[in-house]
């Protein structure tokens, strides 16, 4: 299975103090705007708008698809990026140099020049001030972007080099960098399985590879999900936390046992594309570690 994504890395420093730790930990709402910002566009909403070629739809519009198996197997189709937030310090940090990545999947890197635009956008709403851009190559590398059509945007996928090579077959510790959030019948996981990580993850990058990419995974999901469950958590030190008083996920390093070799591509492919609710927008983000 394949997956194709660009990486773009923001540097930018803050223009005043900022109190929020999480303060680029974006909503949906805000990247929105900055995105209608970006393409000049003064709509509330896109009803009536004729613009057949608009990129905001084709962004944030998640059209369900018309085959109804195709609906069966990927639901509604996610966002077709993937923000790395940092989590500030504690003030003083006016001036301070940060960074942010932006994934974009498969087909929305069309969409790049609406994509910088808004970005920068929303880290000057945040009181930051863009400095540089740089595109990430296989292999981990960045070069300074321009955007302005002369260099490739560099292509990254399932065998970059940065993110794979060989794992055990037998355990995997799972590290979480910012929190998961897991909804299972409406609420917020507060531990996890592997058969939950598991099944999440192959919705996610299967859904995303179909719409996106425009192929359907060769993935047996239902011996997948049914293997899953032979997998064991070994040891584990995750917990439930909360941020800014509101709770926010899990965080923490789990190590798993069992056969895991079926998972270990999809489980490479989700270190960029993160994985749970808010996914896009910073959390969900993790590294499978041998």
């Amino acid at each position: 299975m394949e997956l194709h994504y660009a990486r773009l890395w923001f540097s930018f420093t803050l223009k005043q103090e900022l109190s929020d730790p999480y303060a680029f930990y974006a909503t949906r709402a805000e990247f929105e705007s900055a995105f209608r910002a970006a393409l000049s566009c003064k709509r509330g909403d896109c009803a009536g708008c004729r613009n057949a070629a608009c990129a905001f739809p084709a962004t944030f519009g998640q059209q369900i698809a018309g085959d109804p198996e195709a609906v069966r197997r990927h639901q509604k189709p996610p966002l077709p990026f993937i923000f790395d937030f940092p989590v500030l310090p504690s003030s003083p940090n006016r001036g301070l140099l940060c960074e942010l990545a932006l994934t974009i999947v498969g087909s929305a890197v069309q969409l790049l020049p609406a994509y910088l635009a808004a970005v920068g956008i929303l880290i000057e709403s945040k009181g930051g001030a863009v400095v540089g851009v740089a595109a990430e190559s296989p292999g981990g590398a960045r070069t300074a972007y321009a955007g302005d059509g002369s260099h490739p945007l560099p292509l990254l996928g399932s065998l970059d080099p940065a993110h794979t090579g060989p794992l055990p077959t037998g355990n995997v510790a799972i590290r979480l960098f910012t929190p998961l959030k897991l909804v299972q019948d409406g609420r917020l996981l507060k531990t996890f399985t592997f058969a939950n990580f598991a099944r999440t993850l192959m919705r996610r990058v299967s859904s995303l590879a179909y719409h996106y990419e425009g192929a359907e995974p060769a993935l047996d999901y239902r011996w997948l999900s049914q293997h899953s469950e032979s997998v064991r958590t070994a040891e584990s030190d995750c917990r439930f936390v909360s941020w800014n008083g509101r709770p926010a996920g899990i965080l923490g390093v789990a190590r798993f046992a069992g056969d895991l070799e079926p998972f270990h591509l999809l489980l490479q492919l989700g270190q960029a594309t993160h994985l749970g609710k808010s996914a896009s927008f910073g959390f969900g983000s993790y590294r499978v570690e041998g």
